[in-house]
């Protein structure tokens, strides 16, 4: 019976043991096997599982290894690809496919240094492989455009040429021969070589190669087969929102008719999101009324997100200036929704509304209900970041951002923020990174773009800030806000053909604003030649030809450069004689007569045009220097106060009036003005210095000082001289002497009459100790202050330094 038994358990287990017996590569090879029988049939997903599986098993599989960075590869995750293949490699140096591979994906992703690493090793293993032939002429024929190597570039042309003829799959290649033909500008050639590059498997949905064909059938001026290319991109890209890059380009023809019936096509397929795509278009460029009659149809014929649509028609009464009957209709919204991702969207929009009435405090209640729900809601999360840097909070909206940007990598509008956020910090360095990304993360949008380039001419780097603008244009090429910059970048550069070159561009858009932004460029093209009859000519014909304004305030400022007062006022006689109630050439007028010295004329001009337009700011201001500058204080005053009651919200009274409040010695008037001011807009550096100055200058309590700093530190690294003051003299009272001295040197040789400015230099020197110098600069200080009338805080200060700093010295 025992025999028995034992036999039965040996004939049991024998299999099992055998089984156990399977080597874990054994184990492997069979996962890899299945997951190649599964890409066979097309399973992709559980092949990928089953080659996950050999790797726990063996790590070293080279034959897995390759088949999952292929399939990689193929799905469009070249960066999980790239990594599969370096491991290979690193696995396996001398294997050829992966090498070849990884050469191939580099110049693709542009990586030329990988590119030319892994190369450089496969051309060792096969030199005459033809892949890897494709990567070496494609990396010298880059190299030999940076270098100017002309000779060299065609040769390696001509050599992926010749590969093309043999391997007509080779992308490296073929890439190599169209980017000749769009730098030779031989547009017909380049568009065939991109279509022989569509037409094979490989460049079938290669996605550069048909944003390539779009920017050449844009030179072709080809407007129907853009449209055709554009459906065909949308299609094959739907996530990439290519379809309102055509809604876009029939607007800017004046074809809405076809842009809404392809809107209407596209909500007939089904396509997600659709019916928000047509309402919006119908918003803005058709009627408020036609997007809330195709809304009511929506809502009447289908239950797509009611919720949703509602809020949509709420947002529409909003803008037309219902605001309170649109935030009850939001409130009634969200009365009975429940937590959704849907809620969040609609809370947020009720949030901005509430913004927008001043009603901040709700405003921010509701955010925080979205962040509670979901910490990482992209929208709530950049309204919370906008408010940490009105408040001067950089750090903390940095954080909130960073969040954002972990949700959505390509957000170019986190990516501003970001950028806004630096810049208050005072990095510019960062600022610049962070709008470089965002102009990358909207694929050249012209909003990031100029935003980036004007970024770019304030570092002195025009260069850059062409490539920006062009890289825009080649998407957008009738931009009139990029042709704009472009043009002003090469007026900047003395670039005076290419500056031609866009103001022509400009010209044969036929449009009225188009004229106008070609008739500015010409006007500081000229001016820049300093063309002055040149400029005067040409201006003259815009006054007859369209009865500008401007040309002729630009006119008169010719004139008056000159000391022509005279003739221009007789220019001006002559302009009002054909439009003799023209408030802004009386105004005109008035300014001329005070500056020729007849002051009476002028103030009673000026008068009677307040007596017609009591809202006129201009004039006001103006009234108000010319009594100033008679040495009529009281009265100035007085005009100042009307003023102000008149245009209570006005900016320029204001700041007018803080300079009035801090000339008179009222210093903490001036600060409440410039704290008023700040609260408003927080991103005009000039108040922000101006309010920053005050405060370090007459508090000095530690809070008042950190306050101070809080709004300064964006002028770190500036070099504007009163920016450079105000920051050097706050790093000085933080005990930051070294800082302070970088700034406050350049600000006194470059402020040289400003009493203030060399005595915050005076107060540096002392501070570290450099006695002579310091005796020097307090002594300039004081022989300045000999002259200067105004009740400066530091007077005393100055006298004890000097008897102090004298008796050390003797």
């Amino acid at each position: 019976m025992i025999r028995r038994l034992v036999l039965l358990v040996t004939v049991i287990a024998g299999p099992l043991l055998l089984a156990a017996c399977d080597t874990a590569e054994e184990r492997a090879q069979k996962h890899y096997e299945k997951g190649m029988a599964l890409l066979e049939d097309g399973d992709i997903e559980r092949a990928l599982v089953e080659f996950r599986n050999v790797f726990k098993l063996d790590g070293f599989h080279k034959e897995a290894r390759l088949a999952y960075a292929g399939v990689e590869e193929r799905r469009g995750n070249l960066s999980t690809a790239f990594g599969q293949y370096l491991r290979l490699v690193e696995q396996y140096p001398e294997n050829l496919e992966g090498r070849r591979a990884l050469a191939r994906l580099a110049a693709d992703l542009n990586n030329w240094d990988e590119a030319e690493r892994h190369v450089a090793v496969a051309e060792k293993l096969a030199p005459n492989d033809p892949v890897v032939q494709s990567v070496r002429a494609a990396s010298d024929y880059r190299n030999a455009l940076r270098q100017g190597n002309t000779e060299t570039a065609d040769l390696a042309v001509r050599v992926s040429d010749t590969l093309l003829k043999e391997h007509p799959d080779l992308l490296t290649a073929r890439r190599v021969v169209i980017d000749d033909l769009l730098r030779r500008q031989d547009w017909e050639a380049a568009l065939a070589a991109i279509d022989a590059g569509l037409q094979s498997p490989e460049g079938a949905e290669n996605r550069t190669f048909h944003i390539l064909r779009l920017s050449v059938l844009e030179r072709l001026g080809r407007e129907d087969e853009i449209v055709t290319q554009l459906k065909d991109m949308a299609q094959r890209y739907p996530g990439e929102g290519l379809h309102r890059m055509l809604v876009q380009r029939y607007i800017a023809r004046d074809r809405k008719d076809e842009a809404a019936e392809y809107l209407r096509g596209r909500v007939e397929q089904g396509i997600e999101g659709a019916r928000l795509d047509l309402v919006a278009f119908l918003a803005r460029h058709v009627s408020r009324e036609a997007a809330m009659a195709e809304i009511d149809r929506i809502l009447a014929q289908t239950d797509e997100s009611p919720a949703q649509f509602r809020a949509i028609r709420a947002g529409l009464e909003f803008d037309a200036g219902k605001r309170d009957a649109a935030i009850v209709e939001m409130e009634d919204i969200l009365e009975t929704a429940g937590p959704s991702e849907e809620t969040d969207r609609i809370k947020v929009a009720l949030a901005r509304m509430l913004s927008v009435t001043g009603n901040a405090v709700g405003a921010r209640a509701r955010i925080e209900e979205v962040l509670e729900h979901d910490p990482t809601h992209v929208e709530a999360l950049k309204m919370k970041a906008e408010w940490l840097i009105a408040d001067d909070r950089p750090g903390d909206a940095l954080v909130e951002l960073r969040t954002a940007l972990d949700q959505a990598p390509k957000d170019a509008q986190t990516l501003t923020l970001m950028a806004r956020a630096h810049e208050r910090a005072g990095d510019s360095d960062l600022m610049g990174e962070m709008l470089a990304l965002a102009v990358e993360a909207s694929g050249s949008a012209p909003e990031e773009s100029l935003l980036y380039a004007k970024f770019l001419m304030k570092q002195e780097k025009p260069l850059r800030a062409e490539d920006v603008l062009q890289a825009a244009l080649r998407l957008r090429n009738d931009n009139l806000a990029l042709l704009s910059a472009l043009g002003n970048v090469y007026v900047r550069m003395e670039d005076w053909a290419r500056a031609q070159h866009v103001i022509d561009t400009v010209q044969r858009l036929g449009t009225e604003p188009a004229a106008n932004v070609a008739n500015e460029l010409t006007a500081r093209k000229l001016a820049a030649q300093n063309r002055e009859q040149d400029l005067e000519k040409f201006l003259s014909g815009m006054v007859e030809g369209e009865s500008s304004l401007r040309a002729a305030a630009v006119i008169i400022q010719l004139r008056l450069s000159k000391g022509d007062i005279d003739g221009a006022l007789e220019y001006i006689d002559e302009l009002l004689q054909d439009n003799p109630g023209s408030p802004e050439l009386r105004f005109i007028r008035a300014s001329v007569q005070a500056a020729q010295g007849r002051q009476d004329e002028a103030i009673a001009g000026l008068n009677e045009l307040l007596s017609e337009y009591p809202d006129a700011e201009r004039v006001w201001l103006t009234l108000y220097r010319l009594h100033r500058s008679r040495g009529e204080d009281d009265l100035a005053g007085e005009i100042l106060k009307k003023a102000r009651r008149q245009l209570p919200e006005s900016v320029n009274l204001k700041w007018v009036e803080a300079g009035d409040a801090e000339r008179g010695g009222d210093i903490e008037r001036a600060i409440s003005i410039y704290e008023e001011m700040y609260a408003a807009n927080s991103d005009s550096l000039v108040v922000a210095n101006n309010l920053a100055s005050l405060i370090s200058s007459y508090r000095d309590d530690d809070e008042s000082l950190q306050r101070a700093y809080s709004v300064a530190r964006r002028l770190r690294g500036t070099e504007v001289p009163a920016f450079q003051d105000t920051y050097g003299w706050i790093a000085h009272r933080l005990g930051n002497h070294e800082e302070a001295l970088d700034y406050l040197e350049p600000a006194a040789r470059a402020l040289p009459g400003d009493p203030t400015v060399q005595y915050h230099l005076a107060e540096i020197y002392a501070a570290l100790g450099r006695d002579p110098e310091a005796l020097a600069q307090f002594r300039r200080t004081a022989a300045m202050l000999e002259t200067d009338t105004r009740a400066l805080p530091f007077a005393e200060r100055v006298k004890q330094q000097i008897a102090t700093l004298s008796e050390a010295g003797n």
